[in-house]
């Protein structure tokens, strides 16, 4: 896992970067992960939770489509959000909702993000997926 300030990355707040073998057990690291930016753009504890819940979602159609493989994530804080970028790096996986569009699976898991965060999606081959939540009030 790395960080990089905002003066390295052109951010404002931190880049960190994680890389896991793709394995469903595991993802209790990128939950982990992501509560801890969260935490540090001063979410508030309904949110943190959200979030949470959103990077599973994120998850589960890469690690379900990649036999194996790493799973590559990148969070990114900035002053009143915290966006998250998910990948495979490995093996040519089966792709996410937009290769598999008719997997209810992917189809809940687009429906609790959209609950949980205000902006997500995937790119054009389904390998590359993205959210963004944004801070909706000082933590009390």
């Amino acid at each position: 896992m790395t960080s990089t300030t905002d003066r390295e990355a052109g951010q404002v707040g931190d880049v960190i970067e994680l890389s896991l073998p793709v394995a469903a057990d595991l993802l209790v690291v990128v939950r982990l992960t992501a509560a801890a930016v969260a935490s540090r753009a001063e979410f508030n504890v309904e949110d943190i939770e959200d979030l949470r819940l959103a990077v599973d979602e994120l998850c589960l159609p890469l690690v379900r489509s990649a036999p194996e493989g790493r799973l590559v994530l990148r969070f990114i804080r900035t002053a009143d959000s915290v966006e998250i970028t998910a990948c495979v790096d490995g093996p040519e996986a089966s792709g996410g909702p937009d290769a598999a569009s008719h997997d209810p699976e992917d189809a809940l898991s687009a429906q609790i993000l959209d609950a949980l965060v205000d902006e997500h999606g995937w790119d054009g081959t389904g390998s590359r997926c993205w959210l963004r939540k944004r801070r909706s009030s000082l933590p009390v």
